[in-house]
C-alpha cells in the first residue's frame, strides 16, 4: 500500500507537460509525450513513468485535454494507468483530483456504494517567488458492511519557493520550485514534503519526496519529451 501510495502522489506531480498557447506548465497539444526515470533515496532507478496528451477538445477559450499516465515497475512491467482530464482557462490550469485515483483500486468497491469528494488542482499562468497556491485534496468514503471507510489524500502549505537551474538526460532548463505537503490515509496514515522543478515549454522537470524528518525518499526526474 506505501508502494500504491508514492505512485499515486507521483501521478498527481508529474502532470504537467509541454507549453501550449493555454497553459505555461501543462500540455494542451495532441500527442505530446513525456518520460521519467523513479529513483530511491540513493539514486538507484525503481521504476518509470509516460504521460501521453491523447486528445484536446476546445470551447471558446477553454481547452480540456485528456491524457494518458502510466507506470512501470524497474523490470518494464506497467503497474498503474490513469486516465484523466486537465482544463485551461487561459489564466489557469484545473485538474480534478478525484480523477487521479487509481481506477484498479476502485474496481475493488464496484459493488459497494461510493462517495468522492474534493478541492481541484490549480495552478496559475504566472508564477513567481514567495506566491501561495491553493490547497487541494480528495475524499472516498465507501460503505461496506454497515461501516464508512473513508480514504482521504489532502495537498496544503503548496508555495512557489524560489527559481533554479536543473539539468536532466533531458536537458538543461530554468525553472519555477514548488513546494507542498501531501498527508492523508489510504487504509494506512501518510505523510510526505514535496518539490517540484516545473520549466516554461516543458512542465515537470524533477520531483522530490521527503519525509517528516526531511530525509529524501524518492525522486522523479525528466528523460525525454516530444510535443
Amino acid at each position: 500500500m506505501k508502494t500504491f501510495i508514492k505512485l499515486t502522489l507521483a501521478l498527481f506531480s508529474i502532470t504537467a507537460l509541454a507549453q501550449s498557447n493555454c497553459s505555461k506548465y501543462y500540455s494542451f497539444e495532441e500527442g505530446g509525450i513525456t518520460e521519467y526515470k523513479m529513483q530511491n533515496s540513493k539514486g538507484k532507478v525503481t521504476g518509470s513513468m509516460t504521460t501521453t496528451v491523447e486528445g484536446v477538445n476546445k470551447a471558446g477559450e477553454s481547452s480540456t485535454a485528456t491524457l494518458k499516465s502510466e507506470i512501470f515497475d524497474k523490470k518494464g512491467k506497467s503497474v498503474i494507468v490513469t486516465n484523466y482530464n486537465m482544463t485551461c482557462d487561459g489564466s489557469t490550469v484545473i485538474m480534478d483530483f478525484k480523477s487521479l485515483m487509481n481506477a484498479d483500486m476502485l474496481k475493488q468497491f464496484d459493488n459497494l456504494e461510493t462517495e468522492i469528494t474534493g478541492t481541484n488542482v490549480d495552478l496559475p499562468n504566472e508564477l513567481s517567488e514567495g506566491q501561495n497556491l491553493p490547497d487541494a485534496g480528495v475524499k472516498i468514503k465507501i460503505k461496506m458492511l454497515g461501516m464508512n471507510m473513508n480514504m482521504v489524500t489532502n495537498i496544503t502549505n503548496r508555495k512557489v519557493v524560489g527559481n533554479e537551474t536543473i539539468t536532466t538526460p533531458a536537458g538543461t532548463f530554468d525553472c519555477v520550485v514548488i513546494s507542498q505537503l501531501s498527508s492523508g490515509k489510504m487504509m494506512i496514515k501518510f505523510s510526505s514534503n514535496q518539490k517540484f522543478w516545473l520549466a516554461e515549454g516543458v512542465g515537470l522537470v524533477k520531483s522530490e519526496d521527503y519525509n517528516d524528518k526531511g530525509k529524501l525518499q524518492s525522486s522523479t526526474i525528466l528523460t525525454s519529451f516530444s510535443k
